[in-house]
């Protein structure tokens, strides 16, 4: 087990971009590919203190990211009732080490050895086919495998049907460990025996080039069958703790100057800046995840908010500018998406652009009128992207 420890602990800071200690832990950062939660995460050895203040460590450490995921190797006695009343969904990882001979073999004629780049198309299809994916988390998901092949030499495995691509593995090797990661087959490939092939192969090869040879699996899913009849066995477990982004993080209305979504807990203290409030900096972020407000960034930079609020058919919209963004002329871009989107998907028939009174930034981008559906046209061409 030791081994299997120092390989994982060897990739955590190849991969990472970012290493960052805590009090009671280490996060592994990819900002990046920050939607990938294998790389993005924090790391407990040792869980002697609560999940309340293990989720506060991940608050801070992971406030460029949407999700939170708390990895913890030793846990104590009850804290999985607790990050369960905060919010997080409990995962077991369990590791199993090659111990013991497969029940039998299989032909493995259709496995080959291919390139990475020989994946990465299917690699989206299936990440598109599932109800989370979408295109930019097909390509952060991809750009991940890259992160792995430049840390440790990988080999990558492709399963054949017909000539046609059905399934993957990879298998990464160091320093006498060999992990055979990411078996996956395609749907409408299932059932032919090629997801035991690829394991097959790449146990042969992980054999052949290292003294022990390990994979992970869920402690609930069908998989781990299938490895213990190939020969893997327990060998530890890991909790992993993950609080899933709210469902709009997914949103992008996007104008020819701006892109407007949901902020990260950074990207809020970064628009309090730009706001030049007088409350407190956790007042304002409290304040605007609760409205879940949309913000507009400019070349990457939050600006000013704009938020939309529907009752019925009828949407209220309301925005503002930072100071230094006022004038220019931004404020008709900014409600044209935002229209756009109240009228074509949230099913609003009437729009009224609000203010907030005695607020010199609302007032100076927001005017108190209504607007029907049929009489909109948008200024600019809007994209909008990632509705559920």
């Amino acid at each position: 087990m030791d081994e299997l420890v120092g390989f994982r602990r060897y990739l955590q800071q190849r991969t990472a971009e970012r290493v960052a200690p805590t009090a009671n832990g280490t996060a592994f950062l990819s900002p990046s590919i920050r939607h990938v939660y294998d790389h993005n995460y924090l790391s407990v050895e040792h869980a002697g203190v609560s999940a309340e203040t293990l989720a506060a460590e991940a608050d801070e450490a992971m406030a460029d990211c949407f999700h939170r995921r708390v990895v913890v190797e030793d846990a104590r006695p009850g804290l999985a009732s607790e990050f369960v009343s905060l919010g997080y969904v409990l995962s077991t990882h369990l590791v199993l080490a090659h111990g013991r001979k497969p029940d039998r073999r299989i032909d493995t004629a259709m496995i080959r050895r291919v390139a990475l780049d020989d994946l990465l198309s299917a690699r989206m299809v299936a990440t598109l086919r599932e109800p989370w994916g979408d295109e930019e988390i097909a390509v952060q998901l991809n750009e991940a495998k890259r992160h792995i092949a430049d840390a440790v030499s990988t080999r990558f495995f492709g399963a054949f049907d017909a000539g046609a691509l059905a399934g993957w593995c990879e298998l990464r090797v160091h320093d006498g460990v060999a992990q055979i990661e990411d078996v996956e087959v395609l749907q409408e490939f299932r059932g032919l025996g090629l997801g035991r092939a690829l394991v097959q192969h790449a146990l042969d090869e992980g054999t052949a080039a290292a003294k022990v040879v390990f994979l992970e699996a869920l402690a609930d899913d069908w998989p781990r069958e299938l490895y213990a009849k190939l020969g893997f066995v327990p060998a530890g477990a890991r909790d992993v703790y993950t609080k899933l982004p709210h469902p709009l993080t997914r949103l992008r209305l996007r104008t020819p100057l701006f892109e407007l979504r949901l902020p990260t807990v950074a990207e809020l203290r970064r628009l309090y800046r730009v706001a030049e409030s007088r409350i407190d900096e956790e007042t304002f972020l409290e304040y605007h995840r609760e409205r879940q407000e949309l913000v507009v960034f400019l070349d990457g930079e939050p600006i000013g908010a704009q938020g939309v609020s529907l009752d019925g058919d009828r949407a209220v919209t309301g925005s503002w500018l930072g100071l230094a963004h006022q004038g220019k002329g931004y404020e008709t871009e900014m409600r044209a998406a935002v229209l756009t989107y109240a009228f074509d998907h949230l099913g609003a028939r009437v729009a009224r652009s609000g203010r907030l009174e005695r607020n010199a930034q609302s007032n100076g981008v927001s005017v108190d009128v209504e607007l029907r559906a049929e009489d909109f046209v948008s200024p600019v061409p809007v994209e909008i992207a990632g509705v559920m």
